[in-house]
């Protein structure tokens, strides 16, 4: 386990709770500051962990963060520790840095953590949910301190319309935190209104890839060399697409080459095989933080043809840094698109002929579409920083 102190600081309603959690622990003391445990136990979502740390810790309120080392995004542990009154506990429970067996026992831990430290908190909010046997016991006995944040109405991969550990967990919160709009809405379609007035949307900013690094503006309109995808990769992501564009004759009558960057899960080998024998640029691994900016910077269109998703974090880090995508039309990927005037990067389908489309519509006007990634860029940013009251969010005094 590895503590940090930055500084010294100035909600299945059959679930057991622990032996001895049968009353509400006691409220902190009057006058001490307001204190919050943000729970990412396998750390999937740490840009977005670091965002929500900061916010509070902006406005006065301490920040415990539990959750894992990674083989990559250390940096965002390190600058959540770093925050005025944020102390960082992290095990290891991601699966690139331990076994299923070892992360399943460590998040076990992590939670026996959090609840001998419970009596300091206001709130304990479940960031991404990772091993719910273990979760349920804890967040029943935690009571209206329980928060729920949803990034995903279901786990990737899950064929139901509901996941019932999902509405077992949402129904024990106090409060439901949604990173979108639209995830919010597809939430409540599928499990019930009975969650709406509880919810409250606290909106994905754009997301650097280190923390502290400028917002790159869209000012410069340079030809595309490649279609990139990177993130990790993932059998809901949809990088078969690429065999598809690989055996394209009009994009191999062009100059454009195809790259997939990412680690890869081990359950695709046999198509990372296929689309290296296509002739597509495959890299297996997690960039370093100057690869990735170098890979940022060149004049490349990124796709990002998933076969489904609620959100993405990469799209919200591609926006930051000034890059040009288009998307398959799923989730919250098609309602960014079409409320930034970005249709022409919208993917009409998973196909080659879509990619080649909407190549087609860039190449058409590209003045039109920087500006209209400027500006979807400029409204992320406004929209997040407009939507963070989080001490009403999370039941704090004012």
């Amino acid at each position: 386990m590895t503590r940090r102190d930055a500084t010294t600081p100035a909600g299945s309603d059959a679930a057991t709770p622990p032996a001895g959690a049968d009353r509400e622990p006691a409220a902190p003391p009057a006058g001490t500051q307001p204190r919050v445990a943000l729970i990412d136990g396998g750390s999937f979502v740490l840009p977005y962990d670091h965002r929500v740390a900061t916010a509070l810790a902006g406005q006065g309120v301490g920040v415990d963060f539990h959750g894992s080392r990674t083989a990559y995004n250390a940096e965002f542990l390190d600058a959540i520790a770093a925050l005025p009154g944020a102390r960082v506990t992290s095990r290891r429970v991601s699966g690139t840095t331990a076994s299923r067996l070892r992360g399943g026992v460590e998040y076990a831990r992590l939670w026996l953590g959090v609840w001998r430290a419970r009596r300091r908190y206001g709130a304990v909010n479940l960031q991404f949910s990772v091993l719910w046997p273990v979760e349920l016991p804890f967040c029943g006995a935690l009571g209206r301190r329980f928060v729920l944040t949803v990034h995903n109405p279901v786990p990737h991969g899950f064929a139901g319309q509901r996941h019932r550990p999902t509405a077992w967990l949402a129904r024990l919160a106090a409060r439901l935190v949604f990173v979108s709009t639209f995830s919010r809405n597809d939430f409540i379609a599928r499990y019930g209104e009975r969650f709406r007035a509880k919810s409250v949307v606290l909106p994905h900013d754009l997301l650097p890839l280190a923390p502290g690094l400028p917002r790159v503006p869209y000012v410069r309109w340079r030809a595309p060399e490649a279609l990139v995808f990177w993130s990790t990769v993932k059998p809901y992501k949809g990088v078969d697409l690429f065999a598809d564009l690989a055996r394209s004759r009009t994009l191999r009558a062009s100059s454009l080459g195809l790259e997939v960057v990412g680690a890869w899960d081990a359950a695709l080998a046999p198509l990372r095989t296929e689309l290296a024998g296509l002739g597509v640029t495959v890299v297996d691994r997690f960039l370093d933080g100057a690869e990735l900016l170098a890979l940022l910077a060149r004049p490349v269109v990124f796709v990002l043809p998933y076969r489904e998703a609620s959100q993405s974090g990469a799209l919200y880090t591609l926006l930051h840094h000034g890059c040009l995508f288009m998307c398959s039309d799923v989730g919250d990927l098609g309602d960014f698109m079409r409320r930034n005037g970005l249709e022409s990067m919208l993917l009409a389908d998973r196909s080659a002929a879509a990619v080649e489309a909407c190549l087609a519509r860039l190449a058409a006007d590209p003045a039109a579409v920087l500006a209209a990634f400027a500006g979807a860029q400029a409204a992320t940013a406004a929209a997040a920083t407009a939507a963070m009251p989080l001490r009403a969010a999370y039941g704090l005094a004012a």
